[in-house]
C-alpha cells in the first residue's frame, strides 16, 4: 500500500497543471465526485448528460459553487453568461450563499472529454466517478464578482431557451 501511495505521489507530481480541471461544489465530501444528471436549457447532449462536470477554469467551477436552492427547496435555474470577463453565473432562481464556503475539486483529465461546448470555454465530462486529487476551500464571499442576479434582458434570454415548465413569468419570480 505505501508502494502506491508514493507511485501516485509520483505520478502527480509529474503532471501538468493543463492536465487537470475544477470541479466546484457547495458540499464538501470525501471520496470520488460522482456523476449527477444535468439539465441545460440549451439542450445540447453533451450538457445533458448523467457525468461529472468539470472545467479547465477555475473561477467557473468556482461560480457553480456560489448559488444554492431557494427557499422553498426548488433546485437554482442559472446560466453562465461568458460576455463578461471573468466569466459570470446569473441566477434566475435560487440563493447566492453568501457566508460561504465553496469546495473545488481538482480532478485529472484521465476520465474527463471535451465536450466543445459551450464555445471558448468547454465543459469536460466523466461518466464514471472522478477521485479528486486535491480539494481547496473558498469563502463565497471572496468570490461575488463571478455571480449576479438576473436583469430583465437575462431573463428574456432564459424564456427564450428554457421549457415552457422552467421559464420565468416576471423578475418577481426570481429571488438571489
Amino acid at each position: 500500500m505505501k508502494l502506491l501511495l508514493e507511485n501516485w505521489r509520483q505520478y502527480l507530481n509529474e503532471k501538468k497543471e493543463d492536465d487537470f480541471v475544477w470541479h466546484g461544489s457547495p458540499t464538501k465530501f470525501d471520496g470520488p465526485v460522482k456523476p449527477s444528471q444535468a439539465r441545460d436549457v440549451g439542450g445540447h447532449t453533451e450538457q445533458n448528460l448523467k457525468a461529472v462536470y468539470a472545467t479547465e477554469d477555475k473561477n467557473l467551477a468556482i461560480a457553480a459553487g456560489l448559488v444554492e436552492r431557494d427557499d422553498d427547496g426548488n433546485w437554482p435555474m442559472v446560466f453562465t453568461d461568458a460576455n463578461e470577463k471573468p466569466t459570470q453565473m446569473v441566477v434566475i432562481k435560487g440563493k447566492i450563499r453568501e457566508g460561504k464556503k465553496v469546495y473545488l475539486y481538482k480532478l485529472t483529465k484521465d476520465t474527463f472529454r471535451n465536450t466543445g461546448v459551450p464555445e471558448g470555454n468547454p465543459e469536460w465530462v466523466s461518466e464514471i466517478p472522478a477521485n479528486p486529487v486535491e480539494v481547496e476551500e473558498v469563502s463565497v464571499d471572496d468570490h461575488l464578482h463571478l455571480i449576479r442576479k438576473a436583469t430583465p434582458e437575462d431573463i428574456e434570454f432564459w424564456n427564450k431557451h428554457a421549457p415552457e415548465e422552467e421559464r420565468v413569468q416576471s423578475e418577481d419570480d426570481h429571488e438571489a
